[in-house]
């Protein structure tokens, strides 16, 4: 079933059920279908496009969920924005995914400026009443575009196809099981494909979506659990240390939870200790996936009873394969380490106008197979241990920091840009480092403002190191160990 479809359905079910509740605010579904239906209305009515593309610049609101299902309604693809990121970064974005229209709530935000003046803009709280009530026809294979970091140090867009995220969508159902009603949580900011994946599972299941979008409640999740009586809670791991660091995870503050999932970076053992030392009654889930399979592609049901199981040294299981995917590690000593690679017809279709990427990065595994089953190779290294799968490390410089993936060598190449000759960014103790090549000595709180106007705040270095002359290898590589004195 069609991820749009599979809303409407709720809208004919459960059509007075609050869909969402902003700020205290409740939007029932009719009342939701209905705002992106004028947004549908207004997107064809101001670009007369077949498949219009939406830039969707708004913090998590019913306006940007009814954004997103109307640009879907109109036969289009959106892209979502962080708009709390970076200028320089938005800029880029903006300008790489060149929308036919802008929604947003009037906010002048510079980064706009980047786009041509006759781009048209919608103003959220300025809708026509024409309401279209039955979607296009026509839509583009693309649902919407979510760009990550890019070594180029451009970011990069991944094109998530409507048929692929609605099979995922249809997956996820079984898993999660939502009654009407039931209170999901938006943590994640709308630039970062998890918060897609809650606008929607929550959506096509008839639950009441939450975003959580203030300051504190972002500081402060477990006591957000608590206030608004969230039963899912779907995030980072990181997001619970926030928690465990505030001694939040508690019975109090959990006690209207059902299930917690997390995605996007390692579940730690130490993790799963603290809550069900909290609450052994608790359903965990811990899922595997990157923006380019399309939703995640593994599952591991734990609780109290069975989480020792999953659980080595290091890491917790990242669980089995979800139907329509398939994982296998590839490139290691033996059959149980390698590469993780994830096939399915199911993928991504692509990176945003970047042919060569795509083609580089999604190819066939095997002669003979379908051409559209197609294979990503994820730079992931995974092992296999009493035949459950585990993550390992990554096996390139692109690694994740509070569940967001960024790339080394973005930052790499934007102090190059600067006028530094040569640049070496590393992880060390979770933290970003950067070495730089200057005869002279250099002003770190200068390039870190610089840095903070084209980065996130988590890929600007802690520290950075200004040297002679970068130690190189025999072959001419940054001489890693030299460097840093470890292995990195």
């Amino acid at each position: 079933m069609d991820l749009l479809e599979a809303f409407l359905l709720r809208v004919s079910s459960h059509p007075q059920v609050t869909a969402v509740e902003h700020r205290g605010i409740p939007t029932s579904y009719e009342e939701l279908s209905a705002l992106a239906g004028r947004i549908a209305g207004t997107v064809q009515q101001v670009t007369h496009t077949v498949s219009p593309r939406v830039l969707v610049v708004l913090p998590p609101s019913t306006s940007a969920y009814a954004g997103m299902i109307g640009t879907l309604m109109a036969g289009g693809t959106f892209c979502p924005l962080n708009i709390h990121g970076p200028e320089g970064r938005n800029a880029a974005i903006t300008l790489a995914f060149s929308p036919d229209v802008v929604l947003f709530d009037g906010t002048p935000f510079p980064f706009l400026d980047a786009l041509p003046p006759a781009t048209p803009r919608i103003v959220t709280s300025t809708l026509g009443t024409e309401i279209l009530d039955r979607p296009s026809e026509q839509y583009s294979e693309v649902a919407y575009v979510v760009f990550t970091s890019g070594s180029s140090g451009l970011p990069k867009g991944v094109k998530v196809g409507r048929r692929g995220f609605s099979h995922f969508l249809a997956v996820s159902r079984a898993y999660f099981c939502l009654s009407p009603g039931e209170r999901w949580a938006q943590f994640s900011n709308l630039g970062y494909d998890m918060a897609i994946m809650d606008v929607f599972m929550a959506l096509t299941q008839g639950g009441t979506l939450i975003p959580l979008a203030g300051p504190m409640e972002r500081l402060m999740p477990a006591t957000a659990i608590k206030d608004k009586q969230i039963a899912i809670w779907q995030s980072v791991p990181s997001a619970l240390d926030l928690m465990i660091r505030a001694h939040h995870v508690s019975p109090d503050h959990l006690a209207s939870l059902r299930v917690m999932s997390f995605c996007g970076e390692p579940l730690l053992p130490r993790h799963l200790k603290t809550l069900y030392a909290a609450r052994p009654d608790l359903e965990v889930f811990n899922t595997y996936g990157t923006t380019e399979t399309t939703g995640f592609n593994t599952f591991n049901r734990l609780s109290s009873d069975n989480y020792l199981a999953s659980c080595d040294a290091a890491t917790v299981a990242l669980g089995d394969d979800v139907p329509g995917w398939t994982l296998s590690l590839l490139g290691g000593d033996s059959a149980d380490e390698g590469e993780i690679v994830v096939s399915s017809e199911c993928l991504s279709l692509g990176y945003w106008c970047d042919e060569e990427r795509t083609r580089a990065a999604f190819r066939q595994l095997r002669a003979g197979e379908s051409p559209e089953c197609r294979s990503y190779f994820t730079g992931d290294w995974g092992v296999r241990r009493n035949s459950r799968l585990y993550f390992s490390s990554r096996i390139d410089r692109q690694v994740k920091i509070r569940g967001v993936r960024v790339e080394l060598g973005e930052v790499d190449s934007l102090l190059r840009e600067f006028g530094f000759a040569a640049a070496y960014t590393t992880l060390i103790g979770g933290e970003v480092h950067s070495f730089v090549e200057s005869a002279v000595d250099v002003d770190e709180d200068d390039v870190r403002r610089q840095l903070a106007t084209r980065l996130p705040f988590h890929s600007i270095p802690k520290t950075l190191r200004a040297v002679a002359q970068l130690p190189r290898t025999p072959n001419g590589k940054i001489d890693v160990v030299s460097l840093t004195g470890k292995r990195v």
